[in-house]
């Protein structure tokens, strides 16, 4: 009888070992704050906005995009060591403006505008150049894509992935057209369109005058030559390779995620959309090389000051944010849920992982004359 209580002690320990090494980690993003980096704003640069780390020139340096262009931070000393703008005429300009573009190692930059013109830069230098046959575009009264980090995808050295963006403001009966389902493209600067996608938004009509219903957000893991995406208002993760879905994931969280529709009022011609703070919503994906990590960030909660103003400039920096930075494995196993929290008056930003590191903006930017990080390390989440 002794033997077999010690045998049953020994599998309830082990059983309960088990259940704790699968437990997932709650805690604050800032428990994992490393150190911090701060990027030198001189007096020519009047507004940032970091994406991605490339490689250029032997260097590393952090992309910041502005309109129509971009800069380049050298990501040790901090200072800006290139800027360049597409000019609005001349040789190097663009047929129509820029609606979608985006900076690749080598200093490469792509843009795409509103007929359909492409160019290929090099340090600020025209290299190639084409145009698209727009006929799918041409019926639109606007055209937008979206081209944020790894929405603007390099597939090799001629072809490029970028999404769609269908939302219609001039549209009467809806914004968004939930059919819609060429949500993914690629070109190819020697051939044109190589593919396009044919899959729907995971989404109900209930979205279809809601701004979030075409937003997604993707990550490229360079690793495994994997690419995924999903929309802002939804836990489904979608595989595409060749604009085709090889798979859909539904993502684990702790947290249970509320997506509403995004808030439309119409009064006669008039028409305003803005965003629930009721709903949840994705704000961005990345890839962790280092750590071997996915790094998933979700605005969780959203709490109104002074209410009673609705403009949506008006509103500026009188909301308090809530998000969640969701770290799974290789397999989009959840691994932990850190808690980031945003005051009303501090200012949100994007995060950036790369091999540097995790990086996030300082909530309270102390200096006009400087743009500090904080650089979070989850080595203990990875699985190296």
């Amino acid at each position: 009888m002794k033997k077999l209580f010690t045998l049953l002690a020994l599998i309830l320990a082990f059983a309960c070992s088990e259940r704790k090494s699968e437990e997932i980690y709650q805690g604050k993003l800032e428990d994992f704050i490393s150190g911090s980096f701060i990027i030198e704003k001189d007096s020519t640069t009047s507004r940032l906005d970091f994406q991605k780390i490339i490689d250029y020139d032997g260097k590393r340096f952090f992309v910041s995009k502005e309109d129509q262009g971009y800069s380049l931070f050298n990501a040790v000393t901090g200072k800006k060591e290139f800027t360049f703008k597409i000019p609005k005429e001349g040789p190097l300009s663009l047929k129509g403006h820029a609606i979608a573009y985006q900076v690749f190692d080598g200093n490469e930059f792509i843009a795409v505008s509103s007929q359909g013109n492409v160019k290929k830069y090099i340090n600020g230098e025209e290299v190639k150049g084409m145009s698209l046959d727009w006929t799918n575009y041409q019926e639109k009264m606007l055209i937008q894509m979206s081209d944020t980090d790894d929405n603007f995808l390099k597939i090799d050295s001629n072809r490029y992935q970028l999404f769609n963006n269908p939302f219609d403001i001039f549209n009467d009966e809806k914004s968004v057209d939930l059919d819609y389902r060429e949500w993914v493209v690629e070109f190819d600067l020697e051939e044109g369109w190589v593919c396009a996608s044919d899959f729907k938004a995971p989404l109900g009509e209930e979205f279809s005058n809601s701004t979030s219903a075409s937003h997604m957000k993707s990550v490229y893991n360079g690793d495994l030559n994997e690419f995924y995406l999903m929309f802002s208002p939804s836990d489904t993760l979608y595989q595409i390779h060749n604009c085709n879905v090889l798979r859909k994931i539904g993502l684990e969280s702790v947290t249970e995620f509320k997506y509403l529709p995004g808030l439309f009022e119409q009064n006669g011609r008039n028409r305003n959309w803005r965003g629930n703070p009721a709903s949840a919503g994705n704000a961005s994906l990345n890839y962790d090389s280092h750590n071997q990590l996915y790094i998933r960030m979700v605005l969780a909660k959203t709490e109104e000051t002074q209410p009673e103003i609705t403009g949506i400039r008006e509103r500026t920096g009188l909301n308090k944010f809530t998000f969640l930075i969701l770290v799974y494995d290789l397999e989009w196993k959840l691994k932990a849920e850190l808690e980031l929290f945003y005051d009303a008056g501090q200012s949100s930003g994007n995060i950036i992982v790369s091999k540097e590191g995790f990086f996030i903006p300082k909530p309270e930017q102390e200096s006009e004359d400087a743009y500090e990080f904080y650089k979070i390390d989850l080595s203990r989440f990875g699985d190296k």
